[in-house]
């Protein structure tokens, strides 16, 4: 259902905590920002402490992100869920396992969260361009493999992601043949499935899927 513009959407919004660190941050060395937000000032204002003001942007930080990622991600997701909902898309589905994903799913992206962070300092603009191709080559990782369920956004979505193995066919076909199960990833407003039910999903990139509840509007 998605084309490569929502992952590309979606990775580029799960790093915009560490772009908006790495703009402040060689803005805030530069001596870029306006007189009032330069550090002088907010030495003066914060009595040398300025940790303070340190903390105070990194919390603005993560409280923009936050919204953003709510944003985005709602945005997103709208179209998928309004349909599936309406019964206009999708198909039917039965749920034969399932699994919150596990938390060292998101090992990798948490490093590469951080590390161009710690890894330099953008006083310069070569380290700063430096680090900016390193997120930009990481994002284009991400999108050309199939990572999409380790993207965070998904987490503040309203939707619980599982790691779920589901089929369009009965038991008995089943047994006959295994390869009709599938593997997926499921985002899904319940926190716990119902394998006696049946759902109506649509599968947005790779792996990920949306589910409802057939009949639940």
């Amino acid at each position: 259902m998605w084309s490569k513009k929502e992952p590309v959407i979606l990775w580029t919004t799960a790093y915009a905590p560490l772009l908006l660190l790495m703009i402040g941050g060689f803005l805030y060395r530069n001596e870029l920002l306006p007189a009032a937000l330069r550090e002088d000032n907010a030495a003066r204002i914060f009595g040398g402490r300025t940790w303070i003001a340190e903390t105070l942007f990194l919390l603005a930080v993560l409280l923009l992100s936050l919204a953003l990622y709510r944003l985005v991600i709602r945005l997103l997701l709208r179209p998928a869920v309004k349909r599936l909902a309406a019964g206009t898309t999708g198909r039917l589905y039965a749920v034969r396992r399932f699994e919150k994903l596990p938390a060292s799913d998101y090992t990798f992206f948490l490093m590469t969260l951080l590390l161009p962070r710690l890894a330099l300092d953008y006083s310069s603009v070569a380290n700063f361009a430096v680090s900016l191709l390193m997120v930009v080559f990481i994002i284009a990782v991400f999108v050309r493999t199939d990572t999409l369920a380790t993207c965070p956004l998904f987490f503040v979505s309203g939707l619980q992601v599982f790691k779920s193995t589901i089929s369009e066919h009965s038991l008995e076909e089943e047994k006959a043949d295994e390869g009709l199960r599938k593997e997926v990833v499921l985002l899904a407003r319940e926190k716990d499935l119902d394998l006696g039910e049946k759902y109506r999903a649509v599968r947005l990139a790779g792996k990920v899927y949306v589910v409802l509840k057939a009949g639940r509007s």
